[in-house]
């Protein structure tokens, strides 16, 4: 089977997949509506689908590391699925909550495979590659978005994804890792002071975009209904479309300087949202297509990083236990800033540009620990 085929599967199973995070904000109004209940007992959910898609990714990506990816990818794209077509049916929040859990972690584990299923074919352009399948991720929710909308309805537009995704499990059946490639095992990768450093930077940069993809409707108000629908349709377009073109930029110029890069656009992005929230202006809305562009690629780009320093051998496991990060990275971006915003928003804010900092500060430490 031809490579392009299996970067086109991860990309086809991105587009999906993304309907769990980049479709949220669409979802939010939707469920808050459907199940007549408060914005913060429906956040529940977002963090629910935070915790179990990364932390089964661990399993699935260790499974599939060293049994294929065959049977572990079929398995999470009927999880996915199903976890769609029970939550439209879904008759009370907790009933929603264990439905919605259940297609996350179908949502965690394709989404380790599909993007190892590029770090591994494409080690000589990883990051373009890695950038190309989880551009998807990005797309998948501007495509999803408006008809979510239009809708009017979680049930219908939820069972309508779900059912048309049952379509992933051929793509699974056929899939491949290649064979005779070398790496670190994962019990020797978190023996590393580079792994953690690398988790801490990826941890930290990652709260703007979490933010913006939970809480958009906390932080911008003030917008009127056709801003804040088309801030849903360009958010993950914008987070798409920053992936392949930051993944060949750090192919060119180097993982650590390309990296760079990217949080320095995640810091300014995010400085824009904080002066937009605090003006009232649609600032807010500059700030947040930035934090899209360059949020969307931390995790495909550090994990590009994993892959160069740690090889593809055991990559999607090593991946995953970096994606574990999502979850310190979601509740601090959901719950934590939520929770601190509704308290305070110029507290919340503040949380957020320090959280980004602090990124920066990471990496820098981690640049010394590499070049040494």
């Amino acid at each position: 089977m031809d490579r392009r085929f299996f970067l086109t599967t991860g990309f086809v199973a991105m587009l999906f997949n993304s309907v769990y995070q980049y479709s949220w904000n669409a979802f939010f109004p939707l469920l808050v509506k459907g199940f007549n209940s408060s914005p913060s007992a429906i956040e529940v959910g977002f963090t629910l689908f935070v915790i179990s898609s990364t932390s089964f990714q661990v399993l699935s990506g260790r499974l599939s590391d060293l049994r294929g990816p065959k049977l572990v990818g079929s398995l999470g794209a009927l999880a996915f699925s199903l976890g769609l077509i029970l939550s439209s049916l879904a008759p009370n929040l907790p009933v929603f909550y264990a439905t919605w859990t259940l297609g996350s972690v179908g949502e965690g584990t394709i989404y380790g495979i599909s993007l190892n299923l590029a770090i591994k074919w494409y080690g000589e352009r990883r990051g373009l590659a890695s950038g190309l399948v989880s551009m998807g991720f990005g797309l998948g929710g501007a495509i999803a978005n408006p008809f979510i909308e239009l809708s009017h309805s979680f049930r219908v537009s939820m069972l309508v994804i779900g059912v048309i995704s049952l379509g992933l499990l051929p793509l699974f059946i056929l899939s491949s890792y290649p064979g005779n490639v070398e790496g670190t095992p994962p019990g020797e990768t978190v023996r590393e002071t580079r792994f953690w450093l690398i988790y801490a930077s990826f941890v930290l940069a990652s709260i703007p975009l979490l933010v913006t993809s939970s809480s958009l409707g906390e932080l911008g108000d003030y917008l009127s209904e056709v801003q804040y629908a088309i801030a849903t349709v360009y958010f993950p377009v914008a987070s798409g479309v920053g992936r392949p073109i930051m993944g060949y930029l750090t192919d060119r110029l180097g993982r650590l300087r390309g990296i760079d890069y990217m949080i320095a656009g995640i810091l300014l992005g995010t400085l824009l949202v904080v002066i937009g929230d605090l003006g009232k202006n649609l600032l807010l809305l500059v700030g947040v297509a930035l934090v899209g562009v360059m949020g969307g690629t931390t995790y495909p780009l550090f994990s590009a990083l994993v892959g160069d320093l740690y090889g593809p051998r055991y990559s999607t496991a090593n991946t995953s236990l970096l994606y574990t990060g999502k979850i310190v990275s979601g509740v601090l971006g959901s719950l934590v800033f939520s929770s601190l915003f509704q308290f305070n928003d110029e507290l919340g804010l503040g949380f957020l540009m320090i959280a980004t900092l602090l990124s920066l500060v990471t990496l820098a430490i981690l640049h010394q620990k590499i070049t040494g």
